[in-house]
C-alpha cells in the first residue's frame, strides 16, 4: 500500500479548495517553490502507481522547469525530501491531481505543509521549517525531514522574488 493518496478523493468541484486547501495562485510561494510541487506531486503520483502512461516522464519536467544542467540534480534533492517525508509519516500523504490543471490549481493541507518546510528552510527559518515538519509528520521524529530540505535548499538558493511569506502566514487566521 502507498503512502500517498491523490486529493481527488475529496468530493469537491475541481478547481475550488475544499476544507484546509487553498489555491496555489497568491499562496505567496515563489516560483521555485511551485516548479518544486509540480515535479513532487509527478514524484508521489509515480510512488502511488497512479501515473497515468500518458503522464509526461519526471525527469523530463524536471529538465524543463530548472534547466538541462540543474534539472537532474534538483530531481534527485526532490525525490531525497519526498522519500524522507514519507518515512517520516504514518498516515497517508494527500496530493492533488497534477494531471488535471483545475485539480492542479489547489495545495492541499499536506502539501502546504511541505512546501512551506521547504519556504522556511530556504530562508534560514529553521524553526519555522520544523513547526509545519511536526505538523506533517504528527510529531513525529522530524530530523531527517529538516536535513533533506535543508539539502534541498542548499541546491535552491533565493531570487528576488522570493521574499514574501507563504499566504498562510500572511493572511488572516495564519500559521
Amino acid at each position: 500500500m502507498s503512502a500517498f493518496r491523490g486529493a481527488t478523493n475529496h468530493v469537491r468541484p475541481c478547481g475550488q479548495p475544499g476544507p484546509r486547501e487553498r489555491l496555489l495562485a497568491g499562496s505567496g510561494f515563489d516560483n521555485f517553490e511551485i516548479r518544486a510541487l509540480e515535479v513532487m506531486r509527478l514524484i508521489f503520483a509515480g510512488m502511488s502507481k497512479t501515473r497515468p502512461r500518458y503522464a509526461p516522464d519526471t525527469v523530463m519536467v524536471a529538465h524543463t522547469l530548472f534547466g538541462c544542467h540543474r534539472g537532474g540534480i534538483l530531481l534527485a534533492g526532490l525525490t531525497a525530501f519526498v522519500q524522507t517525508m514519507a518515512m517520516s509519516r504514518s498516515e497517508n500523504f494527500r496530493y492533488a491531481n497534477p494531471f488535471c490543471a483545475g485539480c492542479a490549481a489547489v495545495v492541499t493541507e499536506n502539501e502546504l505543509h511541505l512546501l512551506s518546510i521547504l519556504h522556511h528552510s530556504r530562508r534560514g527559518a529553521t524553526g519555522r521549517a520544523m513547526t509545519y515538519a511536526l505538523f506533517l509528520c504528527d510529531a513525529r521524529p522530524v530530523a531527517a525531514l529538516l536535513d533533506a530540505a535543508a539539502d534541498l535548499a542548499s541546491l535552491a538558493p533565493l531570487t528576488a522574488d522570493a521574499t514574501l511569506p507563504p499566504a498562510a502566514e500572511r493572511g488572516a487566521g495564519g500559521r
